[in-house]
């Protein structure tokens, strides 16, 4: 009905109650019925209907009480008077007061919904009552939740079901693609991707009573491409029930892109460093090159020696060539492993072994540290766990340490020599140490030494030691110097071991 008509036949029914007052013998309190007519206009929800009604009916009850006993008699009628007044005072006080809470709440839900509608975060309103009994009837609880739900994945697929969209907002609306919010009104299925694992840690947190839980993932629109996002749910309490968890969605695809270019042109930058490096290891490259293919001439010349021969010695004829391919392959390795190093690739996640990762690094400082007369000593702790990451990333990060020792000590009287150590550093963490003996860095050096651009070398890029600590750090590592001047210098470098072969 319309306030038009609440308003209409809230008159009508007070008018109703005035005439049967006044023109009937009744002796009950009839105009306490006023209260229904107060009730009708609070229909309408507004307050100044409520106001106008109640002093209407509170006009009527006097108006028929002064009609039909005037003001000579206090009795009964004046008793069921006051009754009737004070019935029509009461109700107007609490239709008012209901009708101010119903207004904040509305008022409140209006801004909500405003804010709802108008962010440009994307918000999705869902329903995790199906699953909070789903989860109550699993044998595992707690610290073995985890483990429960990694082995179990079809409760993972049947979960995903039972987490009911309830309402989408503009935003995500947009962000998936979508026109309208009926495109979602399932479960999150449809939002997330069939490799998605972010639902699992989601599902953990809320098994555990957590009030919040925040991630990344990848949202699946409506025309089946991917948005990268991140991710924040908020639980309801356990007592208030699961029916409203917001999940809050910020679309990261710029942010993503960034990344990328940025990894892009930090690829770009290492390439240029490596080529500079074996710019610098020009001299070293043609001797490793040349030392195999003098061996490959002597060994061809003696083996043709031994075919000229009267009787030629065939026995010595095929050592020579033996000789020949031994020093041919070897030369193909020098090689091999100089255009690996100088290759442009994407940056690899493999599991690699740090010895082999040492021995290469070393191979190519080798005939350098040698031409200054510098001595390098490597220690290794045996059966080390391998570690995850790009063989030539790290190779270039201890060739450029290996180089920049050897140049410090470069001219240096006294013993030259370079150590570098490998150990566990504890369970989870592999340590090695670049230390020399050289001058050691200038305390004012120290705080710029990682800086872009800040070298301490003449005609240096100034590039070495970023790019170093870049790469440590993408890795998951550290990469530090301490140094005493006059005691030489100590690069401590930091790498977690692969989670697949890590120590007990």
């Amino acid at each position: 009905m319309s306030r038009a008509g609440l308003r209409f036949w809230s008159a009508v029914l007070a008018f109703a109650v005035f005439m049967v007052d006044v023109l009937t013998p009744l002796e009950g309190a009839v105009a306490v019925l006023y209260v229904v007519a107060v009730l009708l206009a609070a229909r309408t929800n507004r307050r100044n209907d409520i106001i106008i009604a109640a002093a209407g009916c509170i006009v009527l009850t006097l108006s028929a009480y002064l009609t039909s006993h005037g003001l000579q008699t206090i009795a009964s009628p004046a008793l069921r008077a006051l009754v009737s007044l004070a019935a029509i005072g009461i109700t107007t006080l609490l239709v008012l007061q209901n009708h101010a809470a119903h207004s904040a709440l509305v008022q409140s839900e209006q801004r909500y919904r405003r804010m709802f509608d108008a962010t440009r975060i994307g918000v999705v309103e869902e329903d995790w009552s199906g699953l909070r009994a789903a989860l109550d009837s699993l044998p595992s609880r707690g610290a073995d939740l985890r483990d429960y739900l990694a082995r179990h994945p079809d409760f993972i697929r049947h979960a995903r079901g039972l987490a009911r969209i309830v309402d989408v907002n503009p935003a995500l609306q947009k962000m998936a693609g979508a026109s309208s919010s009926a495109a979602f009104i399932e479960n999150v299925d449809k939002l997330l991707g069939e490799n998605d694992r972010s639902f699992l840690d989601a599902l953990v947190a809320f098994a555990q009573g957590e009030r919040f839980h925040e991630g990344e993932t990848e949202l699946v629109r409506l025309d089946g491409r991917k948005v990268p996002v991140l991710f924040t749910i908020t639980f309801s309490p356990r007592f208030g029930g699961d029916h409203d968890v917001l999940v809050f969605v910020v679309d990261i695809t710029e942010r993503k892109q960034a990344q990328d270019a940025l990894l892009a042109a930090q690829a770009e930058l290492a390439h240029a460093a490596r080529v500079a490096t074996l710019g610098e290891l020009s001299a070293s490259i043609a001797h490793e090159v040349n030392q195999p293919l003098a061996a490959i001439v002597t060994s061809g010349e003696a083996g043709l020696r031994w075919l000229r021969r009267d009787v030629p010695d065939l026995k010595e004829v095929a050592t020579t060539i033996g000789h020949v391919v031994a020093q041919g392959r070897r030369a193909s390795e020098v090689v091999t492993r100089i255009r690996t190093f100088l290759k442009k690739a994407s940056p690899q996640k493999d599991v690699l072994l740090i010895g082999e990762i040492i021995d290469e690094a070393t191979a190519l400082v080798a005939r350098e540290l040698a031409k200054d007369d510098v001595a390098l000593i490597v220690e290794t702790e045996p059966d080390l766990s391998p570690v995850r990451g790009d063989r030539i990333q790290l190779q270039q990060v201890l060739v450029n340490l290996l180089i920049n020792a050897g140049q410090a000590l470069s001219g240096r009287p006294g013993s030259r020599t370079i150590t570098l150590r490998v150990s566990t550093a504890n369970s989870e963490t592999l340590a090695i140490t670049v230390q020399d003996s050289g001058p050691g860095i200038h305390p004012d050096d120290l705080p710029r030494l990682f800086d872009p651009f800040f070298t301490t070398k003449d005609g240096g890029m100034g590039m070495g030691l970023a790019i170093c600590r870049t790469t440590v750090e993408a890795h998951g590592g550290r990469l530090s110097v301490a140094s005493t001047p006059g005691s030489g210098a100590t690069f401590h470098l930091t790498l977690p071991f692969s989670q697949e072969h890590a120590l007990p």
